[in-house]
């Protein structure tokens, strides 16, 4: 809830201010007298939706957590539980609306619910019991699962390998995979115990996760995250022998028998799987044959493995399990192929273009002859799964079918070119092939359609794409970074203009301070002088003064005596008449003053004067010193700026030969794939008709170690992992491969029952779990080596772990990730950082290898959903329920561009390969590209899958794979274009 309501919360509480019952007052149902109450199954449900969320002991709104009856019960809150009293207990009374604040408000941020009319009376009836707490408290608990409705098909989680030629997408607690090319299932992702099979979780799927290969998957559900690995193949037992010693080797069509033929002219049958031969025979052979060439040779294995035949030349053997000799019969010609049908019943085929059918008839093998072609038979090949079903191939790729209602070879076309190797589907409706350029295809018997499949050598194909890709996004980094260093060089070049900007203003202010300072000397002069004449004419009127004074009196004096000194009188006037004179002398005192006041102004001004240009100095002085450490300022910054060119320059010049090297290794996987071939003579097609198996070559000649696995309708699924090193296929049945490796030994390869296999699994959806909640969102780093996963329990904490892809222990749990629930998760394309957001409408940004916070981002005004990276490092893109997504600057840690106007929540986000675009899902069943630079929207395409979830893409953008509430996903391209429509409904 709102801080603002837990506040008013606690002032009514705090305060016990309460109004009268209220008029609204929610409508509250009747129970049963007999309806009995439980906490842990009808309160504390429904308190964990709609109260704990903000009443929790984390985030105790107004002082109140209703985690527990206890801690209600404790409450420092008065009256809030009061057993027996549901209309005093002010959670009663606030939650029925009967007193206010209302509880939950209108206005609560987390999606609370007002109590419907049964809680209500749950919550009265259970207050009213004296609020007890039965034994099951809400503490976790093992879980019973009941299987899920197959109707629930939602599709939460989707991933596509990076060459989208695979596909992962869950439908409600399934996985099915599929293959782009197609558009069919080629295989389910489930768990085998005690003999049944089940869905691969207990609950919704949901997130997903699929590597580069295709041969690893990982999923997330309720409490546990399973691992899931590409294992088309089982190692087997084999009876021991020498391939020296060998000169033919040969399977049956089921693939569980094995016959060898020695040069000694000793044959041994035993079952695959077995350490040991079932039986043995001896005969004599011709002598040519015991060093020549192991294709003169023919040997097949019957069904069960009683009976062998071999042949050479025209001369055939056969061989019983029992006591009795082989038994030789003589065809017309020599044989290239032969094949058993059934118990007793032997097709070959010879150099004349013939077929030939051999039955035994008690101790005599009787045949029927037919003339199929006029040239030699290439190969014979029949349908395991009925044998009746016969399909010939001549050396020019004609094709005949047998007929079995006409008892006649009918004609079935022609391959567009001869077949090196070939195998029939199970089914016999379809034959598969090799050619002699290389190319692997199938022939559709029933309509003669050839289907070509590759060219090329798929791995070598695939590993061209990546290092394509490799290339491309180096191709963006050195442009990036080249502007990087422009950008520094012009940051130098700006600073040191400044620098010498800033140097000519210091030499203009040094003359200025120097021309103020002599001002200085010039006016203290002016002063002084001003100041002495000031003094001299203050010491002359004061002399003046004196001697007037002096004189004055002298006069009066005299003037006095006058009277009195007659006799003196000439004397002292002719005296007075000299003291007049000086009298008459000295300066009129007006003057004097006229002259001091002129004196003194001009003492006055040349002080001001003085002071004026103290203070012009002083200023000079204060701008040469801000000049001066403007410049040093400057001075550090461009050696700074210097620094960081010549980093720049550095990562410029480690990006440009990380670039060269990945050119070289485009350049080397362009001459690898352009020289090989889709396959060499071997090829199986095994488990029913489902996976083919091939191995590459070389146009040179050259062999390689690269083994292919292919659905039946053409989807390449993956390299084989696990292949013996150098291996080549020398027998091949549906549910075996017998491979020889370059270490001279053999092995045998049983198919699994399915292609991915559950492997290991972190947590328990039935037990204890390291995890509190669902697992809503996994990534793993670009190395394949570290996994993280986001959930928590919610309202209440996010849950953001690091794991060991290895052996699935942790590596770090982030305390504090986020304030609620982890709802995405994603490393960055270098792996170092991983970017998660939350319901605490945060994006965080953690370094992987210490697990410390980066940054925050900080805008959305609800949940964050999803987010995605741009390949080049600098860009982020979030995704929320407020209907926007945001793209943030990497570095400046501020949002660059908010694209808003979408009518739904954001539930899924991807750049768009390598460009500056983003691809969008919502709640509105929209899928969207944004321009990520100005917020334009170039695609608003309405796809199947109603309210959608799910959202990945492979890496170039040019493939989307989007999936919804209606258990239904697609495949777009990037104008929203549908391609292909995935569905989990059973056909």
């Amino acid at each position: 809830m709102m801080d603002k309501v837990g506040t008013t919360l606690v002032v009514f509480l705090a305060l016990g201010i309460w109004t009268q019952t209220r008029a609204d007052t929610l409508p509250i149902d009747e129970l049963p007298i007999d309806r009995e109450v439980l906490f842990s199954r009808d309160v504390a449900p429904v308190l964990k939706t709609n109260c704990v969320a903000c009443h929790n002991a984390r985030n105790a709104e107004g002082g109140v957590n209703l985690e527990s009856a206890e801690q209600m019960k404790s409450s420092d809150v008065e009256d809030l539980l009061v057993p027996g009293k549901p209309d005093t207990s002010r959670l009663f009374l606030l939650a029925s609306h009967a007193d206010e604040p209302v509880m939950p408000p209108d206005d609560n941020d987390v999606s609370a619910s007002n109590l419907n009319a049964m809680e209500l009376a749950l919550l009265r009836r259970w207050i009213e019991s004296g609020a007890v707490v039965d034994q099951a408290s809400i503490e976790a608990t093992d879980h019973a699962w009941q299987p899920l409705p197959s109707a629930l098909q939602t599709v939460y989680g989707s991933a596509m390998t990076a060459d989208g030629r695979l596909s992962a997408i869950s439908f409600g607690n399934r996985i099915q995979m599929f293959g782009a090319k197609s558009g069919q299932s080629v295989g389910a992702l489930e768990i085998e115990a005690d003999n049944q099979t089940k869905p691969a979780h207990e609950d919704f799927v949901q997130d997903l996760w699929i590597d580069s290969t295709g041969h690893h998957v990982v999923s997330a559900g309720f409490r546990n995250v399973k691992f899931w690995e590409l294992v088309p193949f089982e190692s087997a037992l084999l009876p021991q022998f020498s391939l020296d010693d060998v000169l033919a080797i040969a399977i049956n069509g089921c693939g569980d028998q094995l016959a060898v033929l020695s040069r000694r002219g000793e044959l041994s049958v035993g079952e695959i799987g077995t350490d040991r031969w079932k039986w043995m025979k001896s005969f004599d052979i011709p002598l040519e044959l015991v060093s020549g060439d192991q294709s003169m040779v023919q040997l097949s294995v019957g069904v069960a493995g009683h009976q062998a035949a071999i042949a050479w030349g025209n001369t055939i053997r056969i061989v019983r399990i029992d006591g009795k000799e082989p038994q030789a019969i003589d065809a017309d010609d020599a044989i290239t192929s032969m094949i058993w049908r059934g118990q007793d019943q032997l097709a070959t085929a010879d150099t004349t273009g013939h077929v030939l059918l051999w039955k035994r008839d008690g101790n005599e093998w009787k045949k029927t002859k037919f003339a199929v072609f006029d040239q030699a038979v290439l190969g014979l090949y029949s349908a395991t799964q009925d044998p009746s079903r016969l399909v010939a191939i001549d050396v020019s790729g004609r094709v005949a079918n047998w007929n079995e209602t006409t008892g006649a070879f009918d004609k079935a076309g022609k391959l567009p070119s001869p077949a090196v190797s070939a195998s029939l589907s199970p089914t016999g409706t379809t034959l598969w092939m090799t050619s002699k350029t290389g190319t692997l295809g199938h022939y559709r018997i029933a309509d003669q359609k050839y289907v070509e499949v590759a060219k090329s050598d798929p791995i070598a194909e695939a590993q061209l794409a990546r290092d394509n890709w490799e290339t491309l996004v180096g191709e963006k980094l050195v442009t990036m970074h080249d502007k990087d260093v422009k950008q520094a060089e012009a940051n130098v070049i700006a600073e040191t203009k400044s620098i010498e900007t800033f140097a000519k203003e210091i030499e203009s202010k040094t003359k200025q301070r120097d021309e103020k300072q002599a001002s200085i000397v010039e006016a203290k002069r002016s002063a002084e002088a001003a100041a002495a004449k000031l003094a001299e004419a203050k010491s002359a009127e004061q002399t003046s003064n004196l001697q007037r004074i002096e004189l004055a009196e002298s006069v009066k004096q005299l003037g006095a005596k006058v009277s009195e000194l007659e006799k003196q009188l000439e004397k002292l006037k002719q005296e007075q008449t000299d003291a007049k004179k000086q009298l008459a002398a000295i300066p009129d005192a007006k003057k004097l003053a006229d002259a001091i006041k002129a004196a003194t102004e001009a003492a006055t001004k040349a002080d001001q004067v003085a002071n004026k240009a103290d203070s012009e100095f002083e200023s000079a002085v204060a701008a040469l010193r801000l000049a001066e450490a403007t410049k040093v300022r400057g001075e550090s910054r461009l050696k700074d700026l210097n620094a960081e060119q010549q980093r720049h320059k550095q990562v410029l010049e480690q990006i440009k030969a990380d670039h060269e090297t990945r050119k070289s290794n485009e350049a080397a996987s362009k001459l690898l794939r352009d020289q090989s071939l889709a396959a060499d003579q071997t090829l199986a097609v095994m488990s029913a008709g489902t996976r083919i198996v091939t191995r590459g070559a070389r146009s040179d000649g050259g062999t390689t170690d690269t083994w292919s696995l292919w659905s039946s309708a053409g989807d390449w699924l993956a390299a084989m992992p696990g292949m013996p090193a150098g291996g080549k296929l020398i027998a091949a049945g549906d549910n075996c491969l017998i491979i020889e490796g370059a270490d001279g030994n053999t092995h045998a390869l049983n198919s699994s029952d399915r292609l991915w296999q559950h492997r290991k699994a972190i947590g328990t959806s039935t037990g204890k779990s390291p995890f509190a909640d669902r697992v809503l969102c996994v990534d793993i780093n670009p190395t394949g080596n570290v996994l993280a996963t986001g959930g928590g329990d919610p309202s209440r904490s996010g849950e953001l772990m690091l794991w060991k892809v290895s052996d699935g222990s942790l590596i770090r749990k982030i305390e504090n990730s986020h304030s609620d629930t982890v709802f995405c998760v994603r490393f960055s394309p270098d792996g170092k950082t991983l970017a998660t957001g939350g319901a605490d409408r945060m994006i965080k940004l953690w370094d992987v290898e210490t697990g410390k916070l980066i940054k925050a981002f900080e805008g959305h005004t609800h949940h964050v959903t999803a987010i995605a990276w741009n390949v080049n490092l600098r860009q982020l893109a979030s995704g929320s329920a407020d209907a926007t997504v945001k793209v943030w600057d990497i570095g400046s840690g501020q949002s660059t561009q908010t694209i808003s106007g979408l009518k739904s929540e954001v539930t899924g986000l991807v750049f768009v390969g390598r460009e500056d675009r983003i691809g969008v899902v919502g709640g509105d069943g929209y899928f969207r590209v944004y321009r990520t630079d100005n917020g334009a929207r170039e695609t608003n395409s309405k796809v199947p899958g109603g309210y959608l979830y799910a959202l990945d893409s492979n890496r170039d953008g040019s493939q989307f794979i989007v999936g919804g509430a209606d258990g239904v996903a697609v495949i777009v391209d990037k104008a929203g274009k549908q391609l292909l429509e995935y569905s989990g409904k059973a056909d």
